[in-house]
């Protein structure tokens, strides 16, 4: 397990002494092209005595890796298709030197586990183990009966393009459902598209995008499906992953198929594997002849100052002045730690996603900073509500904090602020304290980008109280809860309470009704008429919130197949300047719908996710969220077209906030 020690306050110390370079340990001259001199020669024995995680046994080996008529719509506009392109053909990718460090001890076979399903959605959970008789370019974790879309899901697309826009997959992303496509995408054995590559193994990009997405033990055990052959780009991969994981020996096994580069200054590959065999030179007590690595690599002018000051500190115990990071990579982090020194006091906010679980894990960090660690894993989707509530448990707060909630010194936005009123909910018993907190919770949770994973916490507490008069202040924000976490049968006993004499009053009736609209209502029992008036009636509105939440509800109807009337696209060509969001490029969702109407559903989820990004559909113009709605829906994802639907315009949507 990895360990972490956590800083509680500055203390770089300068040193004005350099690392000198051993030559007289080597025994034999120095050459640029006949060595490899970022690896100990053949035979070199650690100076210092081998950790046991990094002790190799006699069996170890090597680890298996339009023109329209009528109206004018807004959605879908009726883009055109565009040509595929093409790639350079993938150059051979040279082996890497031998390496001094002992292989590591083939990894048994990695057990099935369950990845965390969209809230709210019955047994939508993805269960990932090794399928057997692949090769690494179709090598996958899940099939399509576990939840992968398909061995042919690539049927159509362009390999070109493919490692383009997979290459720059934007995870993890501020979305439930947008975070689950991203996963079964990359995990989902498949063949890969026809065409010439742009020279990166499409297995060295899924394990990249797996590691930025916080997936570390999917990206091992995807690597090890993959079988024996590695690129270095492959091996890198499973490298950063293993350190992530605290498995030095599996970091530095993948050594050997990493070629040591001859210009770290400016390549990203030569740098990672100097950074490397430093880091597995030291781990090995080998500290002389990591000493030479760090004066070989400021030579060929690397510059990193925190990795020169972890370096030599681990190395010789030499502390070198190095400025705060504003970001920590797993490799800052696994040089931390060989270091002995503490992280950063703001570490939770600056790590990878991926060293998140691993903070999580180590009993050294405090439960203030797992409760903040917690909060970031489950807003990427690596931690569900539930596992939330038991991190919100651990602090403790004294009596007289819990009894000031309201005026208590502890920052309101802050992390231990939304666990004390967590844990306030749970001790409340007067209706109306359970009402202010539970509307506070939510509307902390939700200004936090929390909102989902709160809903799943708070439910056990949620689903015990019973619709009521008394409760009927609380009724907006349960309708919304309910409706977030899939319970529409809930959610309608809750909007029950906010109709008086059988007529539904008030902006928060009208926009939760739209919400049960698009989350579960039928296209063929759709009340077109009544639906249409009272979008239009908002769009005229002139106020721009509730044109926003109203130009939405059309556009992610419109694109689920509920067909409105003229007068609704009339009214939004009218209140268009009301309309927020990012918009993506024109040609990007001219290939969103084209990729939709073929009916190809890995370039469909590729593109839906380049669209939406990584601030989620929120964050979004509708325009471009209503397109990936709408080519989901056609490659036969209805429930995940209409749970991306429901996020979008919840996002715009005050309704139970207040």
């Amino acid at each position: 397990m990895t360990s972490f020690r956590v800083k509680s306050e500055g203390r770089f110390v300068a040193a004005g002494c350099a690392l000198i370079a051993l030559f007289a340990l080597i025994g034999a001259p120095v050459i640029a092209q006949e060595a490899n001199m970022l690896q100990a020669p053949a035979g070199m024995k650690p100076s210092g005595s081998v950790p046991e995680s990094l002790k190799s046994d006699s069996s170890s080996a090597t680890l298996a890796p339009a023109d329209e008529t009528g109206p004018r719509r807004i959605v879908p506009p009726g883009y055109g298709a565009t040509t595929p392109s093409s790639g350079m053909p993938q150059a051979e990718e040279p082996a890497g030197p031998s390496q001094f460090f002992p292989a590591g001890k083939r990894a048994s076979e990695p057990s099935v586990r369950m990845l965390s399903a969209v809230p709210g959605q019955d047994n939508s959970g993805i269960q990932i183990g090794t399928l057997t008789g692949v090769d690494a370019s179709t090598a996958g974790l899940i099939s399509e009966q576990q939840g992968g879309l398909g061995a042919d899901m690539w049927q159509g697309a362009s390999r070109a393009d493919i490692d383009r826009y997979l290459s720059r997959l934007p995870v993890p992303v501020r979305s439930p459902v947008m975070n689950d496509l991203a996963r079964r995408l990359l995990l989902t054995g498949a063949q890969p598209p026809e065409g010439a590559s742009g020279g990166v193994s499409l297995l060295a990009i899924r394990l990249n995008r797996l590691i930025a997405a916080g997936q570390t033990q999917a990206a091992l055990d995807l690597g090890a499906a993959a079988g024996n052959e590695r690129s270095p780009a492959v091996a890198a991969g499973i490298a950063r992953a293993a350190l992530a994981q605290g498995d030095d020996r599996l970091a530095c096994d993948a050594l050997k198929d990493i070629p040591p580069g001859n210009d770290p200054a400016h390549d990203a590959m030569a740098a990672f594997s100097v950074k490397l065999s430093a880091y597995c030179q030291i781990a090995a007590g080998n500290t002389e002849i990591a000493s030479l690595t760090l004066d070989l690599a400021r030579e060929e002018g690397m510059d990193d100052a925190l990795f020169y000051s972890l370096a030599s500190e681990a190395a010789a115990g030499i502390t070198l002045r190095a400025p705060e990071p504003n970001k920590l990579t797993i490799v800052d982090t696994a040089f931390y730690r060989l270091a002995d020194r503490e992280l950063p006091e703001n570490a939770v906010e600056i790590v990878e996603p991926a060293l998140l679980q691993s903070m999580l894990a180590d009993p050294s960090v405090s439960d203030e900073m797992k409760v903040a660690a917690a909060e970031r894993a489950a807003a990427y989707g690596l931690l569900d509500g539930r596992d939330l509530a038991a991190y919100y448990r651990k602090p403790s707060f004294t009596p007289e904090q819990m009894a000031g909630l309201l005026t208590s010194d502890i920052p309101e936005s802050s992390s231990l602020r939304r666990a004390m009123i967590f844990q306030s909910i749970g001790m409340a018993a007067a209706a109306d304290e359970r009402i202010h907190l539970f509307k506070l919770a939510f509307a902390t949770a939700e200004s936090a980008g929390l909102y989902y994973p709160t809903v799943e916490a708070l439910y056990p507490e949620l689903d015990r109280m019973v619709p009521s008069d008394a409760l009927r202040p609380l009724a907006p924000a349960a309708v919304r809860a309910f409706i977030a976490i899939g319970e529409r049968s809930r959610a309608q006993d809750w909007l029950s309470l906010i109709s008086s004499g059988g007529q539904m009053l008030g902006r928060d009736a009208r926009e939760l009704t739209g919400l049960m609209r698009v989350s579960g209502g039928s296209p063929q029992s759709f009340d077109s008429e009544k639906a249409s008036a009272e979008i239009v009636s908002d769009l005229k509105s002139g106020v721009r919130a509730t044109q926003l939440y109203a130009a939405s509800e059309a556009m992610m109807l419109e694109a689920l197949g509920f067909q409105l009337t003229p007068a609704v696209w009339d009214a939004l060509l009218d209140a268009r300047g009301a309309l927020t969001g990012d918009v993506p490029p024109e040609a990007l969702l001219n290939r969103l719908q084209a990729s939709g109407q073929k009916n190809a559903i890995g370039e469909t989820v590729l593109l839906s996710l380049d669209a939406i990004g990584q601030k989620g559909p929120g964050a979004v113009h509708p325009r471009a969220s209503a397109q990936a709605v709408a080519s989901l829906k056609a490659v036969n994802l209805e429930s995940e077209a209409r749970r991306l639907a429901l996020e979008a315009l919840m996002a715009r949507s005050n309704a139970g906030r207040g």
